[in-house]
């Protein structure tokens, strides 16, 4: 895998990933997003009705806490997790946990970390890390680590999980020498250290000496729906300071609940790749987007397009969207859209039929993905800030999300 950094505008990078894949035939373009997944495939949602999807990324975000108890099936079939689950059309990126549910703390340990399975606790050590791997054989690898770090965090425990992280990532590289189904996988270090600018800096100085391919960036939170509410503004220095120690030629990821305020932040930041839990975690709840994101002259202009004082997402339960009979967003060309009203999705919310999460699914992920579309040229245009300071205006207020 390479990646090579075309332009840089106010610290948002517009970069591209190449020579991706077993074959080296794959590229995309950065800031991207993946596709969020579940057991290895869009949650609620089939593989022809994904189709139906305009934009869909070509990376596919699978992560082991939800296909490690599957490894011996993926073992056996030969041909690796993105055959086994019908998605050979995507580019594969693996991590340890589901960024839209939260991680247990207080369960890590210097011979591995634990990540939780339908089944409760499953422990990894390096060994067995390593097994899964090659069976799965992703395209990308985030390396084991231990994140159970946090805001409350003491310096003992910071340095307990650099270390450890640090070390699983040695042990990793010297058995992926030797591992003839991982040569054409790219593998991510961690960086790790908390709220510690100064261990932040000493965990990514140590990652760049390993030669990794990428760098997430983890340690922040346990992951789960509150993450969207998580303050990034909390970790502007810290991440600054980070970024100022990670080579330009390599891509950063970090998972979090990215609402789309958020991933303006993160983009200025520097954070080349980001999940698309977040639509999943909107839907969960019932929920469908509808925030703004075409950029007008100023925040007045704003106010002539439609429903701009919703938010981010309205909740179609509500019972005032009984009689709403436009579609769940004005304008928008997802199927959903296109073909049912908000009256409708209320009725199978309220009758609790599946198909109300497939209609919101379909439409989180399309609206997410075109937001997302968006990003090069909202860059290249430097007017990234005021489509945030835009988004922020109508979508919080008083320290409330709308």
């Amino acid at each position: 895998m390479k990646f090579s950094v075309q332009n840089v505008k106010n610290g948002c990078r517009l970069g591209l990933i190449t020579d991706l894949g077993k074959n080296g035939t794959k590229s995309i373009e950065t800031p991207m997003c993946m596709l969020y997944t579940r057991g290895g495939n869009a949650p609620h949602l089939t593989l022809d009705v994904l189709k139906k999807i305009q934009r869909v990324p070509p990376m596919a975000h699978m992560y082991l806490s939800s296909l490690a108890e599957h490894s011996e099936a993926v073992t056996q079939f030969k041909e690796g997790i993105a055959h086994f689950c019908g998605m050979q059309d995507f580019a594969v990126y693996c991590s340890l946990h589901d960024p839209a549910t939260e991680v247990p703390s207080g369960y890590n340990e210097k011979s591995g970390t634990a990540i939780w399975t339908k089944g409760g606790k499953y422990k990894l050590d390096v060994n067995h890390f390593m097994q899964i791997q090659e069976a799965f054989q992703p395209d990308i690898c985030e390396a084991l680590y231990d994140g159970d770090t946090n805001k409350d965090s003491t310096r003992k425990r910071l340095l307990k999980a650099m270390d450890r992280t640090l070390n699983y990532l040695d042990e990793i590289q010297d058995k992926w020498k030797s591992s003839q189904k991982l040569q054409k996988t790219a593998l991510f270090g961690v960086i790790e250290g908390g709220f510690s600018v100064q261990e932040r800096q000493k965990s990514a100085h140590e990652t760049v000496t390993r030669n990794v391919d990428g760098f997430v960036l983890a340690g922040f939170h346990n992951n789960g729906p509150k993450t969207e509410m998580f303050d990034l503004s909390q970790v502007t220095e810290i991440c600054q300071k980070t970024m100022e120690c990670l080579p330009e030629n390599k891509p950063r990821l970090m998972q979090n609940a990215w609402r789309p305020d958020k991933v303006m932040e993160g983009i200025a930041l520097g954070i080349d790749m980001f999940d698309s839990s977040y639509p999943y975690i909107v839907t969960e709840r019932g929920c469908g987007l509808v925030f703004k994101f075409n950029v007008c002259a100023s925040p007045e202009e704003q106010k002539g397009n439609g429903d701009h004082l919703l938010g981010f997402q309205i909740n179609l339960a509500d019972k005032k969207y009984v009689d709403d009979f436009g579609p769940l967003l004005e304008g928008c060309t997802c199927y959903a859209c296109q073909n049912f009203t908000r009256s409708y999705i209320n009725h199978l919310l309220n009758t609790s039929e599946l198909l109300s999460s497939v209609l919101l699914m379909i439409h989180n992920f399309h609206h997410y993905f075109v937001f997302f579309l968006f990003q090069p040229q909202l860059i290249l245009n430097s007017s990234i800030r005021f489509l945030f300071q835009t988004i922020s205006l109508f979508c919080i207020q008083d320290g409330r999300i709308l």
